[in-house]
């Protein structure tokens, strides 16, 4: 079950495995103090994972023996509110990358697995050119805030942001000056 960590974009034969991953995420975080309140087939839906899929955007962590252990989406669509918030990095829209879905099983939490996810992610974000990586998180989620701090992220502030799921909420704002 354990074995190195393999970073690398997820193919168009990974849809299901994406798919599923998401699906063990919602259930083994459900009510846990790391309840990262997504629903089935809402948040994330299945249409955005196929289509992030389909378009190149989800970055996994696989095992050796090929499990899915963590994952994550980027691309170039931020939320609605993300235009209001005062960004550190000035760059135009198609400069900026924002990563979604954040997430390792909690199996494999504490092994550093997410740390280097999200700093493949931001070696990618350089590789495509932007000038910045952005992210929200819940005002609750003290353990990602933590990541993405260590991670070299400035916390710019507490800002509302909507999702269709959620409606408008405050959410904790990150950005990667790249």
């Amino acid at each position: 079950m354990d074995g190195e960590l393999t970073l690398r974009v997820a193919r168009a034969g990974d849809t299901e495995r994406v798919l599923d991953f998401y699906t063990q995420m919602i259930d083994q975080m459900a009510g846990t103090d790391f309840d990262v309140l997504w629903k089935h087939d809402v948040h994330p839906s299945s249409e955005f994972l196929r289509a992030s899929v389909a378009a190149g955007e989800v970055l996994l962590g696989v095992l050796s023996d090929g499990s899915v252990v963590c994952a994550l989406v980027m691309n170039r669509e931020g939320a609605p509110g993300y235009d209001s918030v005062p960004w550190l990095v000035p760059a135009a829209p198609g400069e900026v990358l924002v990563l979604h879905v954040v997430a390792t099983l909690p199996a494999y939490h504490g092994r550093g697995f997410a740390k280097q996810l999200v700093k493949a992610a931001i070696c990618a974000a350089r590789e495509q050119g932007a000038r910045a990586l952005r992210l929200d998180t819940f005002t609750t989620n003290v353990r990602g805030q933590r990541l993405y701090e260590t991670c070299g992220f400035t916390r710019v502030g507490t800002f509302p942001v909507f999702y269709d799921d959620l409606g408008t909420v405050d959410l904790v704002m990150y950005e990667f000056a790249l």
